[in-house]
């Protein structure tokens, strides 16, 4: 791409009245480049059965075609329209809840051979449509895909299969599973009953592995198809999305965490681009967390960049922006590491499900507020483009996720069963994300790795962080081990390598494999109660570390009249690495030193203190945050962050630097105004 890519999704079948020449004027006044369509809408272009009608796609191409705007395509299949359900009930996926009733979206079983065929053949029906405009770029495959809880009787023979192919015997999973328990073993692979019932945590999280595999092959089918079509220079994305966390910064929920519907390793193998879904709390509660940690995952899966495909513009009624805050969250995509902007969508939609979700626009189509900071970000992305070609990162922490982690901490809860009134309890995205943002509010990046990819990018890392990796292969932990033997600072959180692969406990001392590695171990874990560490509370999880009695170790214990005996934080060096183990839910301030101090004894290359003051009161890191991207040519742009309301005087941090916003050269003793919610674009000279 020779330019970012700044846009939103647009659908002229959604609106009103016909108005497509006024959009697309508006959009390159704006200076937008890219348009999304198609993708939602299967029962527009085939009202009924074998009955096409691509007249309004025909027409938008051409209109983009005509005002030189980029296009790319979705595929429309995640919706499904009413005549396919009445012709096969059974499109409509039989989840753990029955079968669900039309209307939604994404309520079909993906691996339903009448959807099937009708999606296909609707797909083989649009591309001689759009192949021969210039302007589609590429294609995205579906929306948002994920396995839907799809688990009808055609799923459970397939999972059948899946389980002959990978164990082999019935005894051989039995086995692995610990089916004896209630008398769960089976003796013949025709006795396999519907898994929705089982009590069986292997068994059911091998059931959503299985189903999270059906997800990523369901979109390397349709890639398959649009390759047969494509042209070379036409790259194929999907908008892959994360868990939604609902609280009171947003109320309707926002991206947090790892999708639990969807491994993104897995998915990306159908994909030439990667491409993201990201949405975030904004006003006060704008902190660019969900941004970072939504892009950092994003990037490493290809490891190269990636698209935002979208993001909110207004959005809900809590996240209307303040002034500058729309410009604040485009760079802070373009900081990590992204190659375009898409907001969804660009009008606001006038009736059905997602009225108040609005758009660029509102509901009156005209121009307003934040059309207006869209132009300004338009001419932002011009003068960034030039600079952010290939833009990649180096950074030396990766923190790990693992969905087999995820999938066994619901069914055995950090804490309390979260079912149970007055229940304590810590999820695993909370988990992560708290580790996480103990790593971005002290600007120190890192990358966000599916513990699958370790084999391929473990040596680049001088701090690998594990929060909850509860289960651990004998594979993982042999890498983990050898990366601090060989020199590493491996950081791990309690819950981390109590389980195998299969979600069966060790039998060995806990945390299994690596009791020399971190110097200590336990046999008991408890609820904190009134337990202090450091004179600060813990909450929810408390495991009882027995250190090693070696001077090389050093522990933080508890403050407690009968666990005071007991260490929470231990730490130890290991052939030529280090290692910390972290064996309770402790307040975040510490966790956030901790985590410092491991990063500066393994020498990782940390921001110095930013010299920043308000007023007279100095700041240092977060709400300032630096986010760094190396361009194909080895400059650095350095994006220096403001997330809140306060205004700063910042001394520059480089012997000379030049804002690519504004070409304003600053010198090392030059102070900066930084407004409230604002951005710096630092391009370091020599």
């Amino acid at each position: 791409m020779d330019e970012l890519l700044y846009g939103a999704a647009y659908y002229p079948e959604y609106e009103p009245e016909y108005r497509t020449d006024q959009d697309l004027s508006m959009m390159k006044e704006a200076g937008m480049n890219v348009i999304r369509i198609a993708e939602s809408t299967w029962s527009t272009w085939e009202p009924r059965e074998g009955e096409y009608d691509f007249s309004i796609l025909e027409d938008t191409l051409e209109k983009a075609d005509q005002y030189e705007m980029k296009v790319i395509v979705g595929t429309p299949t995640y919706a499904v329209p009413a005549w396919l359900v009445k012709k096969d009930p059974d499109v409509l996926a039989t989840t753990a809840e029955g079968r669900g009733l039309y209307g939604r979206r994404q309520i079909m079983d993906i691996m339903n051979p009448t959807y099937r065929n009708a999606a296909e053949a609707l797909i083989r029906h649009m591309m001689p449509v759009v192949e021969s405009h210039d302007c589609v770029i590429g294609f995205q495959l579906d929306n948002e895909t994920k396995h839907y809880g799809t688990a009808g009787a055609n799923v459970q023979k397939l999972f059948v299969n899946y389980l002959k192919e990978k164990f082999g015997t019935v005894q051989a999973m039995n086995k692995a599973f610990g089916l004896a328990y209630w008398s769960n073993s089976i003796g013949s692979w025709d006795d396999m009953p519907d898994v929705r019932g089982t009590i069986n945590g292997s068994l059911a999280a091998e059931f959503e592995r299985f189903q999270r595999k059906l997800a990523a092959d369901f979109l390397l089918w349709q890639r398959h198809i649009i390759d047969e079509y494509r042209k070379p220079s036409q790259f194929v994305t999907h908008n892959l999305d994360f868990d939604w966390k609902q609280d009171e910064k947003a109320p309707g929920g926002h991206s947090w965490g790892v999708q639990p519907g969807m491994n993104h390793l897995e998915a990306s193998k159908a994909l030439t681009v990667a491409g993201v879904d990201i949405y975030h709390p904004t006003q006060d509660d704008l902190t660019g967390a969900e941004i970072a940690f939504g892009g950092d995952s994003t990037r490493c899966l290809k490891q190269a960049p990636y698209i935002c495909l979208e993001t909110e513009a207004q959005a809900f009624r809590y996240w209307t922006p303040f002034p500058g805050q729309l410009r604040l969250q485009a760079m802070s995509h373009l900081a990590s590491g992204a190659c375009g902007v898409e907001y969804w969508h660009w009008h606001s939609i006038h009736n059905s499900y997602e009225t108040y979700w609005k758009g660029v626009l509102s509901h009156d189509m005209r121009e307003n507020r934040i059309y207006k900071e869209c132009k300004e970000i338009g001419q932002d992305m011009k003068r960034l483009s030039p600079w952010l070609k290939g833009a990649h990162k180096e950074n030396q922490v990766a923190l790990i996720v693992d969905n087999d982690s995820q999938t066994a901490l619901k069914y055995f809860p950090i804490g309390d069963d979260r079912s149970q009134p007055g229940a304590q309890f810590i999820s695993y995205n909370d988990l992560v994300m708290t580790y996480y943002q103990a790593l971005y509010r002290q600007n120190i990046e890192c990358d966000v790795i599916d513990v699958h990819a370790l084999p391929g990018n473990i040596d680049q890392y001088k701090v690998i962080v594990t929060p909850a990796l509860y289960c651990a292969s004998d594979e993982t932990i042999r890498l983990l081990r050898e990366f601090v033997d060989h020199g590493g600072t491996l950081i791990s959180s309690f819950k981390s390598f109590f389980t195998d692969e299969n979600v069966k406990v060790r039998t060995g001392l806990q945390p299994y494999g690596m009791t020399d590695v971190f110097g200590c171990y336990y046999q008991e874990f408890t609820r904190p109660g009134t337990t202090k560490i450091k004179g600060l509370p813990i909450t929810i999880w408390q495991e009882l570390l027995i250190p090693d009695d070696s001077e090389i170790v050093k522990a933080i214990y508890y403050q407690h009249p009968y666990w005071g005996q007991y260490a929470g934080i231990v730490r130890n060096y290991f052939g030529m690495g280090r290692a910390v183990y972290i064996g309770c839910n402790c307040d975040e301030n510490l966790l956030e030193d901790v985590i410092l101090n491991a990063c500066e004894k393994a020498d990782v290359d940390l921001v110095e203190d930013i010299d920043a003051r308000h007023e007279e009161e100095e700041t240092l890191d977060f709400p300032l945050i630096l986010r760094t991207v190396i361009n194909e040519s080895g400059q650095k742009v350095h994006f220096l962050m403001n997330y809140s309301q306060r205004k700063f005087k910042i001394r520059c941090p480089y012997r000379i630097a030049r804002d690519l916003l504004n070409d304003q050269v600053y010198k090392g003793n030059d102070l900066v105004d930084m407004k409230d919610w604002d951005v710096l674009v630092l391009l370091e000279e020599d």
